[in-house]
């Protein structure tokens, strides 16, 4: 059975469709933001949460002062719209997936059915990919969506005002990241999204620990979450990138500018985060908010 087939509602459930026009609620929450300053650089270190529930005020205060002082907005990939990430979706597809041990692949036959996809649906998907996408859906129907989230709304507002956006990876290499994955590590993915009884209650508690930047609870929840996953998860989605995100953020402290960086929440949190690793290379980090 062809993914494109299926992509449009897979693609509205992840959220990986073009940006909309959202418009920001009034002040409540207080996310975490950092700084790394020298004479003439200025790196704001700003975590996200990926997905929020409309209207959920986050853009205020020093994030909203250091959003509009920057030059340049980073963000984990570039805004993409719905046929570049089709696209891309179908290039790591594999020519000939392996087959599910018969136990999970009748769970993720059940689930797709009760969740309104055909039994077949990721038929030729790997497994991080029906993960993914089966995962996203109990949020999708709680009211969690990619446009009132950071990245949409500061990349609506960066283009609005005419500020560069440049992303710290490629589509094509983040979905390869997930797709390299060993199948192991895959099917744990999968078979944890499908023992996840609930999954809202879940992300409503990242979302209250981010609003009130709560960085030690996050850390917990987020810690626990990807124990769970496994070491070859944790290495591929956050050590590995944290220390090339940390790499070339020094490279950018020699470059003269004002920059909002802004990736998951996750990156900037922990004994392996992004600013620990700066740490190791000799710059400063401060909490600002």
């Amino acid at each position: 059975m062809s993914l494109r087939r299926f992509l449009p509602a897979i693609l509205a459930l992840l959220g990986w469709l073009s940006l909309a026009s959202p418009v920001a609620a009034p002040a409540a929450l207080a996310p975490a933001l950092w700084v790394a300053r020298d004479g003439d650089t200025v790196i704001w270190l700003f975590g996200t949460v990926h997905q929020l529930r409309a209207g959920t005020p986050w853009l205020s205060g020093a994030v909203a002062r250091a959003f509009a002082s920057s030059d340049v907005l980073t963000l984990e990939i570039a805004p993409t719209d719905p046929a570049a990430m089709a696209a891309a979706l179908v290039a790591v597809a594999p020519v000939r997936p392996a087959p599910l041990p018969p136990a999970l692949d009748r769970r993720l036959r059940q689930r797709a059915r009760a969740l309104g996809f055909p039994a077949n649906a990721f038929d030729a998907t790997d497994p991080w990919f029906a993960a993914t996408t089966l995962g996203a859906q109990p949020l999708a129907r709680a009211g969690y969506s990619a446009v009132p989230a950071p990245e949409t709304l500061l990349a609506t507002l960066a283009d609005r005002r005419g500020t560069a956006i440049e992303p710290l990876e490629t589509l094509d290499g983040q979905l390869q990241t997930f797709a390299a994955l060993p199948q192991p590590a895959q099917r744990t993915m999968l078979a944890r999204v499908l023992d996840d009884r609930d999954p809202v209650a879940a992300m409503d508690r990242v979302v209250a620990a981010w609003g009130k930047g709560d960085v030690a609870a996050l850390d917990r929840l987020l810690a626990n979450d990807m124990d769970e996953a496994g070491p070859a998860v944790r290495a591929a989605l956050l050590e590995r990138r944290n220390a090339a995100w940390a790499r070339t953020i020094a490279r950018w402290m020699r470059q003269p500018a004002t920059r909002f960086v802004a990736v998951g929440a996750g990156h900037l949190s922990g004994k392996g985060s992004v600013q620990a690793r700066l740490a190791a290379m000799g710059i400063e980090v401060s909490r600002v908010q």
